[in-house]
């Protein structure tokens, strides 16, 4: 009798325990999920490499470690061209790499996805997302970032203040002498995402978009980060930027300082820059990489996104929840406005020819 008392009481504790299991499922997601959960359980963590700020990635990783807590998440912020140069230099080596890849470097997705360097993995929560945040097998997006016009509002008056590209063309050259050397943006001749960015501008707007760059381009000091852009606006070095990451301004508003900057959404052309997410090949991690994918991509997830100062683009996402949402800025710039920067494969075949006519238009030619 004893021993039938302990077996049963053996078997309801298995029981009880494989229900633990299979509740941590996420609800419409295959059973056979839970074999990627299990396999995440004995791995060692997951190493990010983004052009993320740690401030971005508080949120979401607060929100996945709470539902795996079993997952040291680990990220290291780096620029956009360097997240991809460092993880190729160390793929073949022994050292400890990262599971998963973040950044707005555009070629390179668009080249990982043409060469399938990404681990071919589609993650249930596809199926709920618009056609852009699956480009390529193993790229997602992660987000959906602005890229704004950023300036000093103690220096800049009213009127001077661009609402767009040709407004603050025309004020430039208005006044050129006040200009010089007064304008920033992410200089396409050495940053991956200016790149990204500025080839999908003038691939709209065509030659208009060229002469107002000839126009202005003697008064640009490019950079390479938005960061430093927000900051020599903020003290004066710089009075505007151009196609300025919204991620880099956003919370800097709400510090110290932050109420002498200001920022427009461009009204004919606001860039948003699709920022890709992907799992290479190979990785020492994969379950727990996925578990992230799944996670980011998710409801919670892309609110957390938002909560992080990034711009999700789930339509199920509360825009009461977070600071911008892709869907509201559409509504308040036009989705006509919208220069969506993508995963363009062009990206990689005219990258050369585009950076020399960018450099002769900086110089004014």
């Amino acid at each position: 009798m004893k021993l039938t008392t302990l077996s049963a009481v053996a078997g309801l504790l298995v029981g009880i325990a494989g229900m633990a299991h299979a509740q941590d499922v996420p609800e419409g997601y295959p059973a056979e999920y839970s074999a990627i959960i299990e396999g995440s359980r004995s791995e060692a963590g997951l190493m990010i490499y983004s052009n993320m700020a740690d401030n971005n990635w508080q949120p979401i990783i607060k929100g996945f470690t709470a539902k795996y807590p079993w997952v040291k998440v680990e990220t290291v912020d780096l620029g956009s061209g360097t997240v991809h140069s460092r993880w190729e230099a160390e793929k073949g080596s022994n050292a400890r790499t990262a599971d998963l890849l973040v950044s707005g470097a555009n070629d390179r997705w668009a080249s990982y996805g043409k060469d399938g360097l990404m681990e071919d993995y589609t993650s249930p929560e596809v199926a709920k997302l618009p056609e852009f945040a699956h480009p390529y097998p193993g790229v997602n997006v992660l987000s959906t970032d602005p890229l704004v016009i950023t300036y000093n509002a103690a220096l800049l008056s009213e009127d001077l203040r661009p609402k767009g590209f040709a407004s603050l063309v025309a004020a430039a050259t208005a006044d050129p002498d006040d200009f010089k050397g007064k304008i920033t943006t992410y200089d396409a001749a050495r940053n991956s995402f200016g790149l990204s960015a500025w080839w999908s501008y003038m691939n709209k707007k065509g030659e208009q978009g060229w002469s107002d760059l000839r126009k202005i381009g003697p008064m640009i000091r490019g950079e390479t980060s938005g960061g430093p852009m927000n900051e020599k606006i903020a003290t004066g070095e710089y009075l505007m930027g151009i196609a300025v990451s919204g991620i880099t301004i956003f919370p800097r508003l709400e510090q110290p300082g932050g109420e002498v900057l200001g920022f427009a959404f461009p009204d004919d052309g606001t860039i948003m820059m699709l920022r890709g997410m992907g799992i290479p090949k190979g990785v020492a991690n994969p379950n727990s990489a996925k578990l992230f994918v799944d996670y980011a991509l998710s409801q919670e997830g892309q609110t957390l996104v938002g909560k992080g100062g990034l711009v999700p683009y789930r339509e199920d996402v509360a825009e009461d929840q977070v600071r911008y949402t892709f869907q509201k800025i559409g509504g308040l710039v036009g989705e006509d406005n919208m220069i969506i920067a993508g995963f363009d494969q062009r990206l990689i075949t005219e990258a050369g020819p585009f950076v020399e006519k960018w450099n002769a238009a900086i110089a004014g030619r």
